[in-house]
């Protein structure tokens, strides 16, 4: 069975939410309807409506075409994987994994010679495949040796290659290499040209919407295999689909070029009404926090670290403390992190986290139907999947204690 599957339906949305919701079901990992309830009506409507479409994506750059845009946003996308590094990237640089790629990439931008296209040639598909590790390190600032005590002179300490920047740098540069090689491959001149062709084949081809966004999660996780975000569960022998980074390019596309805002020979839908959440490890973070999941009964042998996580959590007894020990640090270079999982336990949360996403929606309109339009109830009627993704991921940075909730990791998780 692959580690990477991909669904046998052309219908990728609808399979990755019914993995979701099976995987889900079969590990007992379901929505706590009381808590989600309770969550939703302490939302503040004003609060929500700023910081729902707050997904990062304003850049003090000027690009020369509409490709060169999308070649940055795709590429963004490309690299959004690597949250699980968090605690890292605060420790190397004092910001967030996030905050850190938006960085590499813009001063790939800015510092590399001049291309007409997509504005500069670092960000080509030949430049992606002639990245290298020393570049990588340069940009982002960072050290790849880690300091050890020496194997035979007692008292010297010595720097050798090694931790976890390492890592980052060589997943950064893995990818691109490997993005870059296929599209070379397919004599496409960028990442960014390939997501033209597609857009524009959803034009040619008079797509709707939502099929429109099937086709292009579809086109994209088929051909760059380093888009994919998927995983086998052995012990319940189903599989996972999850896109998340497919996912966030779709729904960025969508918010850069609206309406019409775009050249017409392409077909940019509007990926709100149809997307899930983008889930990496912030959202079933907050889940946890806020008691969206309702803690298992038991889980297999090998997600008891899963287990304990929630369980101990559902409470706020464990996180709270974690939460009081975070704010005792004034560093931004210190992070409180959280649990190790495995890559199993991490799929299996990701999925649950993707099906309260659904869940959270389907009781948001229920209340504002209860409510009967008093109380200030009504706005929940309008609340979608996508909106509720982004509000969940920056709360997390607005709100000073959600910023110090641990957030579950596991390192080597590309997502």
């Amino acid at each position: 069975m692959s580690s990477s599957p991909l669904p046998s339906t052309t219908d990728y949305i609808a399979a990755t939410r019914s993995s979701c919701l099976e995987v889900s079901t079969a590990l007992n990992l379901l929505p706590d309807i009381p808590s989600i309830d309770a969550f939703l009506l302490s939302l503040d409507h004003a609060t929500f409506s700023r910081l729902c479409t707050q997904h990062g994506l304003s850049f003090p750059l000027r690009f020369p075409t509409p490709t060169a845009e999308i070649n940055f946003l795709s590429i963004l996308a490309l690299l959004n994987a690597f949250s699980a590094y968090r605690g890292a990237f605060h420790r190397a640089t004092g910001m967030g994994a996030y905050q850190n790629v938006v960085r590499l990439l813009m001063g790939m931008y800015i510092s590399s010679e001049e291309d007409g296209v997509v504005g500069a040639k670092g960000l080509t598909s030949e430049g992606m495949v002639e990245v290298g590790e020393g570049r990588v390190v340069e940009l982002l600032g960072v050290s790849v040796h880690e300091e050890r005590e020496h194997e035979t002179l007692k008292g010297v300490v010595v720097g050798v290659r090694g931790g976890e920047m390492l890592q980052v740098v060589r997943l950064i540069v893995d990818t691109l290499q490997g993005v870059g090689r296929k599209l070379v491959e397919k004599n496409f001149s960028s990442l960014g040209a390939y997501v033209v062709q597609l857009l524009q084949q959803t034009k040619s081809k008079n797509l709707t919407d939502q099929e429109a966004t099937n086709y292009l999660v579809q086109q994209l996780a088929t051909t760059l295999p380093e888009f994919r975000d998927t995983h086998h569960l052995p012990t319940t022998n189903q599989n996972v689909y999850l896109f998340k980074r497919i996912f966030f390019l779709l729904h960025s596309l969508h918010l850069k070029f609206p309406n019409h805002h775009h050249p017409s020979s392409l077909h940019i839908p509007n990926t709100t009404p149809y997307l899930p959440m983008f889930v990496d490890n912030v959202l079933p973070t907050l889940c946890v926090y806020h008691h969206l999941l309702s803690p298992p009964p038991t889980l297999p042998r090998n997600m008891q670290t899963l287990h304990n996580w929630i369980t101990q959590n559902h409470h706020h007894h464990h996180l709270t403390e974690l939460t009081r020990t975070n704010h005792d640090h004034t560093d931004q270079t210190i992070v409180v992190e959280g649990p190790q999982l495995t890559v199993d336990e991490t799929y299996a949360v990701r999925a649950a986290t993707l099906n309260v996403g659904r869940v959270v929606v389907e009781r948001a309109k229920v209340l504002a139907e209860e409510g009967g339009g008093v109380g200030g109830r009504e706005w929940l009627a309008g609340l979608n999947e996508v909106d509720l993704d982004g509000y969940l991921w920056a709360v997390a940075k607005d709100d000073a204690t959600l910023r110090k909730v641990p957030r579950f990791r596991f390192a080597s998780v590309h997502f």
